[in-house]
């Protein structure tokens, strides 16, 4: 059975980290040998990986130092660990991967395209040395091509949802409309967390913005002007549990990957309204929880402020969305590809 590293950006963090802890422990208990290399410091995630665990203790945004130092530490696990396939989560470990000179089998996660979208230049100068080095690329959907080239993945690998009660917990809601909540990396160009400020203005409600990024302090600066009835959370390990009945969950993203936080939102049964765009469509979700722009967002939301409910993604559409991301599936989609490669 092969040896598999998965390298990651961090223990916690957001999505794509939670999910590697998830896969970790599933392929684990099928008897896989794994290791999880997070480079970054962090703290602990509600998943904790029940495989060995080599962290690199990189400070987060750590300069040039840190970075060789970490680096340096990657290459020593991996001569000592000795993986047969090194799985590469998100852009500095794709760095990583790209630098180790061992001729083991990478795998390269793609989480949303474009990827590398603070470096893109970089990102294609590392790509291309893992095209040189025979990579192997999959996808967390079947939307998601490969950046730059285009091309289709190997194998799509969707992100499991954790199974246990403790974790996953439908939170409920009423009919009163109470608060505005959004959830996720605080990025302007993909996110548009700044569609709070203004959607919050424009309806009077409270908004509760958890999450943390390169632009919190502007969203706060720009908040202090125009929605005083803002507030932020900053990271918080398990955001879900700061989400109340009577909270509207809105995503306004300009593109997405995989989605996670509609796919978690979805599980906990929480009533939301999504960006109009493709990547959000093939949800199929009903006509009504869609968005093309912050003034029908506004609209939206005054038709259901009493009606809240209604937004809750009816059980059937939920079901369809959700079966194949349970761990037995994910787990089952993993070793397939594994033994392919």
């Amino acid at each position: 059975m092969k040896r598999i590293m998965i390298l990651t950006n961090s223990l916690t963090g957001g999505g794509a980290e939670r999910s590697m802890n998830l896969v970790c422990n599933e392929l684990t208990l099928r008897g896989w040998p794994v290791s999880l290399v997070p480079i970054n410091s962090s703290g602990t995630d509600l998943i904790i990986p029940t495989c060995e665990v080599f962290p690199l203790n990189r400070k987060w945004q750590g300069g040039i130092v840190d970075t060789l130092s970490a680096l340096r530490k990657f290459h020593a696990i991996s001569r000592s660990w000795k993986p047969d396939v090194i799985i590469l989560n998100c852009d500095l470990p794709e760095l990583f991967g790209a630098l180790l000179l061992k001729k083991n089998k990478r795998v390269v996660v793609e989480h949303s395209n474009p990827a590398w979208t603070t470096r893109m230049n970089f990102g294609k100068i590392v790509r291309k040395i893992l095209r040189i080095r025979a990579a192997t690329w999959v996808s967390v959907s079947s939307h998601i091509q490969i950046w730059p080239s285009g091309l289709e993945p190997h194998s799509v690998l969707q992100n499991p949802l954790p199974t246990s009660s403790e974790v996953i917990q439908d939170i409920g809601t009423t009919s009163h409309l109470q608060r505005l909540v959004y959830i996720g990396r605080l990025a302007s160009v993909q996110k548009r967390p700044e569609w709070m400020l203004k959607i919050g203005a424009l309806t009077g409600f409270e908004v509760l913005i958890i999450g943390e990024g390169s632009i919190m302090q502007a969203l706060r600066n720009e908040a202090s002007i125009i929605h005083p009835g803002t507030d932020f959370a900053g990271y918080v390990r398990d955001a879900w549990s700061l989400v109340q009945s009577g909270d509207l969950l809105i995503v306004p993203s300009a593109w997405e990957g995989d989605g996670l936080v509609v796919i978690e939102g979805l599980k906990r049964g929480i009533p939301m309204l999504l960006s109009d765009i493709p990547d959000f469509q093939r949800f199929d979700l009903p006509p009504k929880n869609y968005c093309q722009n912050v003034d029908e967002f506004v609209a939206r939301i005054n038709i259901y402020r009493e009606n809240l409910t209604s937004l809750v993604v009816p059980e059937d559409v939920k079901d369809s969305i959700l079966s194949l991301r349970s761990l037995d599936a994910v787990g089952d989609a993993w070793e397939i590809f594994l033994n392919s490669i």
